[in-house]
């Protein structure tokens, strides 16, 4: 195997507004033996496929926190750089792709609070994501969708349910097109909640990477409980 050159995105300002106060920072929550965010690193870090991790943070003191969690279970062998993160997600990555620019390999952007993501899904989006240019780990749609009418609590379409994917994280894409990407968005004032939207925007395909196994953002209380449940099976 080639030297490792791909560097990670780990997305870990955001806030835990929808765990009811049972959490006051789901990133460094424990969550069976390790905190939160040290499952999807040591999962990346065991692929061989990375040199480099980028961390958004939400403040000093979480950055302390992650610090010095770092140093209690990791070897240091790693890279790692801190970046302080924006008001929203798409502010979070745009200072932490910033901090990538020059960089001529794949990035992978994943949610620090999704510690489930297994290393055989990180190598099959990274595999297209390297033939494509980007790649995006999803799912199938098990529900029907309903699209609600402008301003309105009232079905306005209801989508194919074969056409329908949920995106998931890692989304993997050539540092130097999703960085142009984000730059543009940011450039016309472009909303977006995901890495995918911003390079679609461009005008670059993204290819759709099935993801076979349980890939959860913890959003709230319950989601740890099956988070734990399902670590205990693996």
């Amino acid at each position: 195997m080639s030297a490792p050159d791909d560097i990670l995105i780990l997305l870990a300002a955001g806030s835990a507004q929808r765990m009811q106060a049972t959490v006051d920072d789901k990133i460094t929550a424990p969550l069976a033996g390790l905190p939160v965010f040290l499952h999807s690193l040591k999962t990346f870090q065991a692929t061989g496929l990375i040199s480099r991790v980028v961390i958004t943070y939400r403040n000093e003191e979480q950055k302390a926190r992650m610090l010095t969690m770092l140093a209690a279970h990791t070897n240091g062998d790693l890279r790692i750089d801190f970046v302080p993160g924006g008001d929203s997600r798409q502010d979070s990555v745009l200072a932490a792709l910033t901090a990538c620019e020059g960089h001529t390999g794949l990035v992978h952007i994943h949610d620090g609070a999704r510690p489930l993501v297994t290393a055989e899904a990180i190598r099959k989006v990274r595999e297209k994501a390297h033939e494509m240019g980007g790649a995006i780990l999803a799912g199938r749609a098990a529900d029907t969708v309903k699209i609600a009418k402008e301003h309105s609590a009232s079905v306005g379409s209801s989508p194919d349910r074969a056409l329908v994917w949920t995106a998931e994280t890692p989304q993997v894409f050539r540092t130097s097109i999703v960085l142009k990407a984000y730059r543009k968005v940011s450039e016309l004032g472009r909303k977006v909640t995901d890495d995918s939207s911003a390079v679609e925007f461009v005008g670059q395909d993204v290819a759709l990477v099935e993801n076979p196994s349980v890939n959860l953002k913890l959003t709230r209380p319950a989601d740890f409980v099956l988070a734990e449940a399902i670590l205990k099976t693996r």
